[in-house]
């Protein structure tokens, strides 16, 4: 081949990506170096007989590597579905100490002054966390909702929508706080709550 051999062009495939190779040259002396590159076979010129043996031993590779996949196939499907642990408490700051918060008692979360604030029928109340983005992925999907680009609402707790012409809308949550929606995420939150 011009310009590049056949070593050459396995060194340029990822490992993953490596087919079964058999050799077949009239030179002996790179017979080591085809090994050192996984072939599964090197032929020496007149191949022959050898041909059909190594043909043998790629269709038995591939016969062998088609069962493993369905076998770790068989075994991943069955177990059981992965569980994802939601937060289920919060703890938010109280003047001089901190007070744990169910995540069933949370009405919203929202971002103000550079920290995440906790709403509850009790009142609202201070986190470490300056980004919704850090607790998002710790809440169940189902049950917290972006609603605005800085507030997550539990929809557990939303207890009247008031749509408005101009595809926003606003919500009323049973601690009485109102909580605006913005039209980029009126869709999600109209699908969720099927309406």
């Amino acid at each position: 081949m011009p310009d590049v051999d056949g070593f050459g062009v396995l060194r340029l495939l990822e490992p993953a990506a490596l087919p079964l190779v058999i050799f077949a040259t009239a030179h002996d002396q790179y017979a080591v170096d085809a090994f050192e590159v996984s072939a599964l076979d090197y032929l020496l010129k007149p191949v022959s007989r050898r041909l059909a043996e190594a043909l043998g031993k790629a269709r038995g590779q591939l016969a062998a590597w088609e069962q493993a996949r369905a076998q770790l196939t068989n075994f991943l499907q069955t177990l059981p579905p992965r569980v994802t642990t939601s937060l289920q408490r919060l703890p938010v700051r109280v003047q001089q100490r901190i007070l744990v918060l169910g995540v069933e008692q949370i009405t919203s979360l929202r971002v103000d002054r550079g920290l995440v604030c906790v709403t509850t029928a009790e009142g609202e109340f201070r986190t470490k966390f300056t980004t919704l983005a850090e607790l998002e992925p710790q809440h169940d999907p189902h049950i917290f909702q972006r609603v605005h680009r800085q507030v997550l609402v539990n929809l557990n707790h939303v207890r009247e929508i008031h749509p408005y012409d101009n595809q926003t809308a606003q919500l009323t949550l049973s601690s009485g706080h109102q909580v605006s929606v913005s039209r980029n995420h009126l869709p999600g939150l109209r699908k969720l709550l099927q309406w």
